[in-house]
């Protein structure tokens, strides 16, 4: 292979593949980034099996076509500290791999390119298509109730529902729930539901652009998002997802009604006190038109503090990890929040904009 490719075109597809590249692994070829070049141009790919992201090829100017494998990190660091915006990349039988850029010039150990794991082929053929800045903002939304620990491994993945031309996006970690359901732009009226692995979700929602629309495709085992300059499929997790709609009742017996931004100062504070959140829950005392915040800590002490709020029906006592609650409002945009009760055992349904709404377990004051 020997190239000719400009510095910044490069090192922006280096940083779109890294994401998919594994730091340390007893497969090496895992921590390599694929390239090819042809008469298209060059292109890159990354893959540590559950995940893998491949460039759309930009303009270089080969002269040999040919394919290396390169130690992802190591290349990064060397095409970044490149002083020169023309970068050659030169590769022997043995896949030593020679770079220049001005006066600089590095060797590197390549590896062979056939070793390397290329991606699922996904069938294309039925495109389900959304708003980049919508779908992005979903993701915000939603995935940080992903649960991170492997206590389930469905609740790892974010449910996916696509139902007529609608999808509907889940995360739960055993003591929230986050729920977001929008319009597609493109549909194919039907419905289906996968489980997406945390990792890759969190991933594609740093790669949307806010201002592209992003193409969704399914089988049976995997998905591929197809982005405007790069493409990742990613594994699906099998099993079968937590009934969660029967947790949202309609039903409740205390409405309270607050804003944010007053409730998040406030729970702020309380985290000075709860430094440990599981062992110091807020307190969270509803009365007429008021709800009064409070928290003690055998070690720091104790605060409280109350907002005024509208409340409708009876009175409560509940508590919850603060943590948990500012996490949630943090995620949500609405100005107002809503809060509704059923008793201080059973969970808390909070809702802000109309397509989100969140619930949360409370703690044993």
């Amino acid at each position: 292979m020997k190239i000719k490719i400009n510095k910044d075109k490069l090192n922006y597809n280096i940083g779109l593949t890294s994401r998919a590249v594994v730091s340390k692994s007893t497969m090496n070829i895992l921590e390599c980034i694929l390239l090819i070049a042809d008469e298209n141009g060059l292109k890159l790919i990354s893959n540590n099996l559950d995940m893998g992201i491949e460039t759309n090829y930009c303009k270089a100017e080969v002269e040999e076509k040919g394919r290396i494998a390169l130690e992802g990190s190591f290349f990064s660091s060397v095409i970044r500290m490149a002083p020169s915006q023309d970068i050659y990349i030169e590769t022997d039988e043995k896949f030593i791999t020679t770079i220049k850029s001005g006066k600089y010039e590095i060797k590197m150990s390549g590896r062979d390119p056939e070793v390397f794991p290329l991606l699922q082929e996904v069938s294309e053929n039925t495109e389900y298509k959304i708003n980049g800045k919508k779908f992005k903002n979903m993701i915000r939304k939603t995935k940080f109730a992903v649960a991170s620990e492997n206590i389930k491994p469905v609740l790892t993945g974010e449910y996916f529902e696509i139902n007529d031309n609608s999808i509907t996006m889940v995360g739960i970690d055993g003591y929230r729930i986050a729920y977001v359901c929008s319009e597609l732009i493109k549909g194919n009226n039907d419905s289906f539901s996968v489980i997406v692995p945390g990792n890759a979700v969190g991933e594609i929602g740093r790669l949307i652009a806010d201002e592209e629309e992003i193409s969704l495709f399914f089988t049976e085992n995997h998905m591929l998002t197809r982005f405007k300059d790069c493409t990742l499929i990613t594994n699906l997790i099998e099993g079968e997802y937590l009934k969660y709609m029967q947790f949202f009742t309609e039903d409740f017996r205390t409405k309270a009604v607050v804003r944010k931004d007053e409730i998040m100062s406030c729970l702020d504070r309380v985290l000075l006190i709860s430094k440990d959140a599981k062992k110091s829950p807020v307190k969270i005392d509803i009365s007429d038109s008021v709800i009064e915040l409070s928290s003690i800590s055998e070690m720091l002490g104790s605060m409280h503090e109350s907002i005024d709020c509208e409340v409708s029906g009876d009175g409560l006592t509940i508590g919850f990890n603060p943590r948990y609650l500012q996490e949630i409002l943090h995620n949500m945009d609405s100005e107002e929040v809503t809060l509704l009760f059923n008793s201080p055992h059973s969970p808390c349904i909070i809702l802000g904009e109309e397509e989100y709404k969140y619930l949360l377990l409370p703690l044993r004051l």
